[in-house]
């Protein structure tokens, strides 16, 4: 047993193979954080502009990484029809991966008079990324849901944010360390390339964990029927149609925060990692514990209620960013690190939670389809085409703001603002959840306990 001194969760009521199968868990999410906090981060976002695409074209591009539930009812389906959830899994994953090392390759191998073919060959291997990652999630979360006890979810799915944080701030210093120090199309090969590397390992790690035998339905069900049923659950429909505004008013300003600091503020990788990634991590690790416990003790909708408004202020606080004031990025970033984490958490949680047992990998499908198309495909797409459209206009309007200048950026920023606020107002109050406290208690006990712990520090 003296190997079981470094495992995690020896206090939790659970068999030691578990406990070890849910340790496998975090040390793969950990290393795989890597790979998507690059993949989906400033260094790819940089390696796309370096190919000389315009604002549309760069969101378009920038949507292919988030696009895999475009294609997760198809997967749910394959996974219900074949219960091969674990092999699905590893193929799907290793697929999800592999295909960026000859996206950065065949970017600076190919001539410059071959751009339009090296773009749609990029186009192609990033459809393929998608797809495997629409398999890769389906089954990720229909594993989880059966190996991970429902009274611990919360405590375990913040463990594990704690460690692919800490794993990702490590990695991102490096990597964004590297990038810089090496600099052009060498740089963008060897950090997309070492990013893979621990994307790939972070699959290797579940190899030996546990697969618990699926339940398979009707093997001549209808895709289309269990879907329609999918999506006529009344509570799962309100849940799925505010994260489609809550997705889609994200994601219409994801890739530009990345793109204001590298092109707008010209800002260096390692100065984004630190003010941006190393904060927002910190934060997270200090924050991410005390959300699953508030989680396991009163729901996730208050918890998601509270940490939604906190997020809501973050895209309006970066219209006061300048090349002046950056610093506010640190501020930002605790803000984003503290409310985030919380919302990431109950996300998940609520999606499992709402999703009945039978065909629960259909309603999973369905949720990532439809948030994939309204919450992200349409989102990179629209926030493209807006910055595209308002480009020339505001740099002919030369509009001033306490003297700095407002560019496009920052009406994107603002209307992202809004529309998240618009989502946890309106929308959220109308998803029910089995057990759960309210918001207003949630707050209250909160503020209590920490007037009594200020109050017992001055006595």
């Amino acid at each position: 047993m003296k190997n079981d001194k470094y495992l995690l969760f020896k206090n939790y009521s659970i068999d030691r193979s578990l406990m070890l199968d849910l340790n496998r868990v975090i040390l793969g999410s950990g290393l795989g954080m890597v790979f998507f906090s690059t993949y989906n981060g400033a260094p790819f976002s940089g390696f796309v502009r370096s190919l000389g695409v315009g604002d549309f074209l760069y969101g378009v591009l920038m949507a292919f990484p988030v696009m895999g539930g475009l294609f997760q009812v198809l997967a749910a389906y394959v996974l219900e029809r074949t219960g091969h959830r674990k092999k699905l899994f590893l193929i799907s994953g290793v697929m999800q991966r592999i295909v960026v090392i000859p996206i950065v390759l065949i970017a600076y191998i190919m001539p410059p008079g071959y751009k339009p073919l090296t773009i749609g060959f990029i186009m192609l291997m990033l459809l393929v990324s998608a797809l495997g990652g629409s398999f890769n999630g389906v089954t990720f979360f229909s594993w989880m849901a059966s190996i991970v006890p429902i009274s611990i979810r919360g405590r375990f799915f913040s463990q594990r944010q704690l460690f692919f944080t800490i794993t990702s701030l490590i990695g991102g210093l490096a990597l964004g360390s590297l990038l810089d120090l090496i600099g052009g199309s060498l740089g963008y090969i060897v950090v997309l390339v070492i990013a893979t590397v621990f994307g790939l390992l972070d699959i290797a790690c579940f190899i030996r964990i546990y697969d618990p035998p699926m339940d398979i339905p009707d093997r001549n069900m209808s895709l289309f029927r269990v879907w329609k049923e999918a999506l006529s659950h009344q509570n799962f429909r309100k849940y799925l149609m505010f994260w489609s505004v809550w997705t889609f008013a994200v994601n219409l300003s994801a890739p530009f925060f990345n793109d204001y600091m590298l092109n707008f503020l010209n800002m260096k990788y390692l100065q984004i990692t630190l003010l941006a990634s190393t904060v927002y991590s910190i934060t997270t690790v200090l924050s991410v514990r005390r959300w699953g416990n508030l989680i396991d003790k009163y729901g996730n909708k208050p918890v998601m209620q509270i940490c939604g408004l906190g997020v809501v202020l973050v895209p309006f606080l970066w219209i006061f960013v300048t090349s002046d004031t950056i610093g506010m990025i640190a501020m930002i970033n605790v803000l984003s690190g503290l409310f985030w984490c919380g919302v990431e958490l109950t996300s998940n949680n609520m999606m499992i939670g709402l999703a009945p047992d039978k065909n629960r990998s259909f309603y999973i499908g369905s949720f990532s389809m439809v948030t994939a198309i309204m919450g992200s495909i349409v989102a990179y797409f629209t926030g493209g085409m807006l910055m595209e459209a308002t480009h020339d206009l505001f740099e002919r309007l030369n509009l001033m703001f306490l003297g700095y200048p407002i560019r496009n950026y920052h009406l994107l920023f603002a209307i992202t603002s809004v529309l998240r606020g618009l989502a946890v107002v309106c929308l959220l109050p109308a998803v029910e959840e089995e057990n759960a406290s309210t918001a207003r208690k949630l707050a209250r006990d909160t503020l209590s306990s920490i007037k009594r712990k200020i109050l017992g520090s001055l006595t």
